[in-house]
């Protein structure tokens, strides 16, 4: 290699980290400040707004936004009261937030900041420090309007990513019922292979909010809302790839009469549709939910092999939930029975004894639950409804002993009856034989709800009885189980998906991988 090339090839890898187009690719800087229509080519030498919403600005010519484009925001946009600031009229390019950018406004349009809808491939990016935020929404405020910061219906293989969105409706006092579920981070209605990575989501109602086959949301932290993910299809939809978001203090949004029913993630398939596959996983759920929980995540009706695993959740003990709740109102429903779901290497805290479940499976068919930490609530596990379990079945988890922890009588619940002898649920259930029962003077696996991570990754050591934690089942069944339940989905090409999600499981929460041959500790780490 010579010196003229050696360092062609240093100035364009300089160029890639610095976010500097080359030659070949195409960009354009727009700023709120700028009247021009011609330029565009630096912060300093930006376009209007005007000119990005204009549609001749859009086209295949040297001076106009086409496939491959990247379009840099630049400096701070106050937006009006309702506006709808920018509307993508192409497919394939890339919105980018320059160092520093934020798009403001008293409430945005319910059409969205940014207007997405109708396209394929387009990526808005919030670079290194992006924002978008209301600043006159929400109780006590100048306004109590809907808004949305992202609107993506019907947009093919589009992705947001590095990105804080805040302030959307700041909900201030449990008596303001103004704000309806339509404030959303990001909205995307029939919007397939849809990728939200690395946001920071908080102060909004339905935060993530839509349905389309082949959902991701990854890296994000989401809080101060009323439900972290709502996805009701209106038709099968499958592939949801929900995994290492951080989901935290909802209480924000309690009320007196349970106007907002909070969950971190709700997947629902009622009236004839079907969430049909996905996985959950890596991920945590802690901090106060407040007192309207239903769920950290509730898997409400014809959803179907769901795989949930490798995750924490911590309840603070002031507050009751059904933790994980598999909930479907029958084994027939119009989209099909809930069928296939699972639960691998969870670590579940319910809160405190009233009431709630660490794992509450409603009507399950081929239901399986293994290598689980379980402490109610008022149960570990509750099987209810009927259903029938897999061949992997309900096994290699520890449960904490309820009744001598607390003289709970239900740490265990079987179709309407309840056990806190771990041999009368074995016997009731037919399951769960290599399962452990234990107290939490025992061992370090059931502490501090308040730094789950340091707790629990202890805990994959702790004694037991003079031993280490009870191994789970061996990785063939474990991987065989989830490859079935992953891969199904009734038509879609959930290859990928299912090699995903046996990817992910092979390794803990903390990305160590899991041994290769035989068995596994229990639990996320």
């Amino acid at each position: 290699m010579n010196l003229r090339n050696a360092i062609s090839i240093l100035v364009l890898g300089l160029a890639s980290l610095l976010g500097v187009t080359t030659a070949n690719a195409k960009a354009f800087y727009v700023a709120a400040s700028s009247g021009r229509n011609a330029g565009g080519t630096s912060c300093n030498d930006a376009l209007s707004v005007a000119w990005f919403n204009n549609s001749s600005s859009w086209g295949s010519s040297s001076h106009q936004i086409s496939t491959g484009t990247t379009v840099f925001l630049c400096g701070r946009f106050s937006g009006a009261a309702g506006q709808q600031l920018l509307a993508v009229q192409g497919n394939g390019v890339t919105i980018k937030f320059a160092l520093g950018a934020i798009l403001s406004a008293p409430y945005w349009a319910t059409s969205g900041a940014i207007n997405i809808d109708n396209r394929s491939n387009v990526v808005v990016d919030g670079g290194t420090n992006g924002v978008i935020e209301n600043t006159q929404n929400g109780t006590g405020r100048a306004y109590q309007k809907p808004t949305v910061a992202i609107h993506a219906v019907s947009c093919t293989g589009c992705t947001v990513q590095n990105l804080t969105i805040q302030n959307l409706y700041v909900r201030a006092s449990n008596t303001d019922y103004a704000p309806d579920h339509t404030s959303h981070c990001v909205f995307w209605l029939n919007a397939n292979q849809l990728t939200i990575n690395n946001i920071t989501c908080h102060d909004a109602c339905w935060a993530i909010a839509g349905y389309g086959n082949n959902f991701t949301l990854a890296n994000s932290n989401i809080y101060h809302v009323d439900h972290g993910v709502a996805s009701g299809p209106a038709q099968k939809s499958g592939g949801y790839n929900i995994h290492n978001n951080h989901f935290h203090d909802f209480a924000n949004w309690d009320s007196p009469n349970n106007n907002y029913h909070h969950d971190a993630i709700h997947l629902w398939g009622q009236n004839g549709a079907t969430v049909t596959s996905g996985a959950i996983y890596n991920n945590t759920f802690d901090g106060d939910f407040g007192r309207n929980i239903t769920a950290h995540i509730f898997l409400q009706d014809s959803i179907q092999n769901m795989a949930v695993y490798n995750n924490v959740f911590a309840t603070s003990v002031t507050r009751t939930i059904n933790s994980l709740w598999f909930g479907a109102r029958s084994t027939s429903m119009p989209g099909g029975p809930a069928i296939g779901n699972s639960a691998y290497n969870n670590s579940i805290n319910a809160g405190g004894h009233q009431s709630g479940s660490g794992i509450f499976a409603d009507a399950q068919v081929n239901f399986t639950a293994v290598n689980n930490i379980l402490a109610g609530g008022s149960a570990d596990i509750s099987i209810q409804g009927g259903g029938t379990r897999s061949s992997t079945g309900i096994n290699h988890n520890i449960y904490r002993d309820l009744f001598a922890d607390f003289g709970d009588s239900n740490t265990f619940g079987w179709q309407r009856a309840t056990y806190h002898y771990l041999s009368a649920w074995q016997n009731a259930c037919r399951c769960d034989s290599a399962s452990k029962l234990i107290t939490g003077a025992r061992t370090a696996v059931f502490s501090s709800v308040t730094a789950p991570n340091a707790g629990l990754a202890a805990s994959a050591s702790a004694s037991l009885d003079g031993g280490v934690l009870p191994a789970a089942g061996p990785v063939d069944t474990a991987t065989t189980e989830l490859l079935s339940t992953v891969g199904q989905g009734g038509g879609l090409n959930l290859s990928d998906i299912a090699r995903d999600a046996l990817a992910a499981l092979a390794k803990d929460k903390n990305g160590k991988d899991r041994p290769t041959s035989g068995p596994w500790n229990i639990g996320p780490y």
